[in-house]
């Protein structure tokens, strides 16, 4: 089992989803000349995005996130750029051919939307600190709803600074003050449950056995020489 990872918290993908920023274009007619040499074409939106959940976007044929068909037949794409659109052909079409592409693209790019993750999993980390051994999780650990709290969470950050702080968006699908109050809503019941109903009294505390005093006190004073003073010498010695 791998160390935990931000993607382990809530993929890129379910997180546009759930702001409603992850959009299918399908079979889209790329830009760009099938002259028997160009392996070069462009798709109409960007930015390109993941399209199966693993914070990547894969290339290949059928099985990457870009699928491109010539004359109906889904060819090897080389690669992708995500900022710009273009897609690289491992081969270059048939003069004349026919190049659609179907693909997933979002106004928002990865290093924004892993911006708002990061804020999230702060959220979430400051929130459960000293109640859940969140640093002993493994890969496979993270509860399920952790998970949906980061999703929700940042998707609520990015529709507040999509629509802009003053937008009325009360009560419709873009309402992202809405979206932050459930994921605070769900990961309080959550702590409930895992400190036994009561997770403002039960973090785990540090404990030991003091008079009230940071050092150990030497309490007799009959011994000093003109090096020490009595003081540093009463707080410092045994």
């Amino acid at each position: 089992m791998a160390v935990v990872s931000e993607k382990d918290y809530s993929s890129l993908q379910d997180i546009r989803e759930e702001a409603g920023h992850q959009h299918l274009n399908k079979l889209e007619a790329l830009a760009g000349l099938a002259n028997g040499s160009n392996t070069n074409y462009y798709v109409k939106r960007t930015y390109v995005v993941d399209s199966n959940y693993d914070d990547i976007l894969n290339v290949g044929t059928v099985s990457g996130d870009v699928v491109v068909y010539v004359n109906d037949t889904a060819v090897e794409v080389a690669a992708v750029d995500a900022n710009t659109g273009l897609v690289s052909l491992s081969n270059a079409p048939a003069n004349g051919a026919t190049v659609l592409g179907t693909y997933y693209h979002s106004s928002i790019n990865d290093v924004k939307v892993g911006k708002y993750r990061k804020e999230a999993i702060s959220y979430v980390q400051r929130k459960i600190n000293g109640i859940i051994n969140f640093g002993a999780w493994t890969s496979d650990d993270v509860p399920p709803i952790v998970q949906t709290v980061v999703r929700i969470y940042a998707a609520g950050l990015i529709l507040i600074r999509d629509q802009g702080l003053n937008a009325d968006t009360e009560n419709t699908s873009k309402d992202g003050y809405k979206r932050l109050s459930t994921a605070k809503s769900l990961l309080q019941e959550y702590l409930d449950e895992e400190s036994g109903g009561n997770a403002s009294t039960a973090r785990v505390r540090a404990t030991s056995r003091s008079d009230g005093n940071i050092f150990p006190r030497n309490r007799d004073l009959s011994t000093f020489n003109e090096t020490t003073s009595t003081t540093e010498h009463f707080m410092r010695g045994d």
